[in-house]
């Protein structure tokens, strides 16, 4: 009869201690005690592009996970002193997103890293959350268990690389300034007018849940135009790389040859410069193409709802107002 595999369950204070033994041995055992390639599968923004080594990783991150539940939830699945998986997630910006940051599964292990997602699942929406949100490589190998438990892939992402000065961009960069608490509701509309609905229907329908989603480690730039926000431009700095975002109006209110100037700017110091694009955004994916950016990888976004937002919950009487646009 073949071995059951291990239940998934929260991280305990005495799994750090296993944990870091094993990689100051400079060895994680798994199946049949031998080591083995444990990268970790999760995407998050602040990591884009950067490769992660298979205890490198991991070794940081124990730092993150101590002490337990200041803003993280973790999960492992051990059987005795063998590690065959573990799923850590984050809050977001606010209590209601959150993203996983973390997900590792041995080789061949694939139903231990299903297990752990439906625990994650499970233990978040017990802690309150509204949605999880996980971005993996296009075709990674956990992509079906992640879709087995309620996790739904809404968008495809490229990841642009450029390792040389760009050639071709003449344009002066714009005084875009730093984003500000009054900005909220300026760039919750400019969301709405350039993000299809398809999109922002798995993201976010109200002010309140976009607010909630917003990823971690990002320096925000805007560019105003009378009492409009017409750019949102996202810079991320580390390890010596750079990364960038853009979200800009479908009018003609803002030069992306501005905005991309703008953006080499602020990273001109930065090698290899990294920007995500959504496949929607296929003039922009174009232009940088045409700048000298070469394809880095390919990501499928996947959001799991943990609860039901209330416009779907309870039907709202037509003469009552709503607080914030819905689509």
């Amino acid at each position: 009869m073949p071995a059951r595999s291990p239940a998934a369950r929260p991280l305990r204070p005495t799994d750090l201690a296993v944990l870091a033994s094993l990689w100051v041995r400079g060895k994680l055992p798994l199946v049949g005690g031998a080591a083995a390639v444990f990268c970790n599968e999760a995407r998050i923004w602040g990591r884009l592009g950067l490769g992660e080594s298979a205890f490198g990783g991991l070794e940081r991150a124990v730092q993150q996970w101590a002490p337990i539940g200041n803003g993280r939830l973790t999960w492992v699945a051990m059987r005795g002193m063998t590690l065959r998986g573990l799923a850590s997630a984050r809050r977001r910006s606010a209590s209601g997103g959150w993203e996983v940051d973390y997900l590792y599964g041995a080789p061949g292990q694939e139903g231990v890293c299903t297990g752990l997602l439906e625990e994650l699942a499970r233990g978040l929406g017990q802690a309150g959350a509204e949605r999880v949100f996980l971005r993996l490589d296009a075709q990674s190998r956990l992509l079906g268990a992640a879709r087995s438990t309620g996790f739904f892939p809404y968008l495809r992402e490229r990841l642009w690389r450029l390792e040389r000065a760009p050639g071709g961009l003449e344009s002066p960069p714009l005084p875009m300034r730093l984003r500000t608490a009054a900005d909220l509701q300026p760039l919750f509309q400019l969301y709405n007018a350039s993000v299809p609905a398809t999109v922002r229907r798995h993201e976010a329908l109200t002010l309140r849940e976009w607010a909630t989603l917003q990823e971690r480690g990002c320096q925000h730039l805007v560019l105003p135009k009378d009492s409009r926000l017409v750019a949102w431009l996202r810079l991320t700095r580390k390890d010596g790389a750079g990364c960038f975002a853009l979200l800009v109006s479908r009018g003609e209110d803002a030069s992306l040859e501005n905005l991309l100037a703008t953006a080499l700017h602020h990273l001109h110091d930065r090698r290899p410069i990294f920007c995500l694009v959504p496949e929607y955004e296929r003039g922009l994916a174009a232009r940088l193409e045409e700048l000298g950016f070469q394809p880095a990888a390919d990501y499928a976004v996947l959001a799991n709802r943990l609860v039901r937002p209330v416009e779907e919950a309870a039907p709202v009487p037509t003469a009552a107002q709503q607080p914030y646009p819905v689509s």
